[in-house]
């Protein structure tokens, strides 16, 4: 990998953000001409936009920083945009942390109050997830997930956004089993359940489900999908591919 030229870090000024507004709403724009069914907003994980909402990064000292109304200005301007180009029938979701598990970072209740602001602005539905990347063992996509217990683990801030929400809830982080995903549905936790790490190994999963064949994903959740993928020699399951051939 070659060294990255030397560059500064600067605060994004305003002009840049009305272009990233812009440049979001052509991206949609683009989605739906290829016929793409719906578009979804990435801010979780430590990115851009999630950046804008946490305390522990965002240190601005303009309309966009300081309380949780400023820091959410950029979606709720992300989403305006996008909703002129697109009309008000094509569906908007936006993937959002619950809170990030750092120091000085997004809180719960911080979410819930930005999670107000994007079904205001006309968001469809809210994917929720939680921490940072590389934060350790409160991350994104977490190791280890080998027990019912350790499956699902964003599901206590769920139940607390399915209370406080009128737009559809979407649950992701850590769902293995058939009967977990059935029952945060059932008792209505969330109203739908997302999963990434078990398609790679297993892309035909819900379709086995579907089939009958009810037994736990075959992901190992040991992340090294996510590394190779970090690496860039590609996305896959390793488990898979080092696995004899049937």
């Amino acid at each position: 990998m070659k060294d990255l030229p030397n560059t500064s870090v600067r605060e994004m000024a305003i002009e840049d953000i009305q272009e990233l507004a812009g440049a979001y709403a052509e991206a949609a724009e683009r989605a739906k001409a290829a016929g793409f069914d719906g578009i979804q907003i990435h801010s979780a994980h430590g990115y851009l936009l999630s950046q804008f909402l946490s305390p522990a990064f965002n240190q601005r000292q303009d309309e966009y920083g300081g309380s949780i109304y400023n820091r959410s200005r950029i979606h709720y301007d992300i989403i305006q945009g996008i909703r002129r180009t697109v009309g008000q029938d094509y569906p908007i979701l936006v993937k959002l942390n619950c809170q990030d598990f750092i120091e000085n970072g997004l809180s719960l209740d911080d979410s819930l109050q930005a999670a107000h602001r994007l079904a205001n602005a006309g968001v469809d539905a809210i994917e929720l997830s939680g921490g940072v990347i590389k934060t350790g063992r409160l991350e994104p996509s977490r190791t280890g997930i080998n027990s019912l217990e350790k499956e699902a683990y964003f599901r206590d801030e769920a139940r607390v956004f399915k209370r406080e929400i009128d737009i559809p809830l979407i649950l992701v982080g850590g769902i293995r089993s058939y009967e977990l995903a059935e029952k945060l549905v059932e008792t209505g936790d969330v109203d739908y359940i997302s999963m990434c790490r078990p398609f790679i190994m297993e892309p035909g999963l819900i379709n086995r489900w579907a089939s009958g064949d009810h037994s736990k994903a075959l992901c190992k959740s040991d992340n090294a999908c996510l590394e190779s993928g970090r690496k860039g020699t590609g996305v896959c399951c390793f488990v898979k591919k080092l696995s004899p051939k049937r």
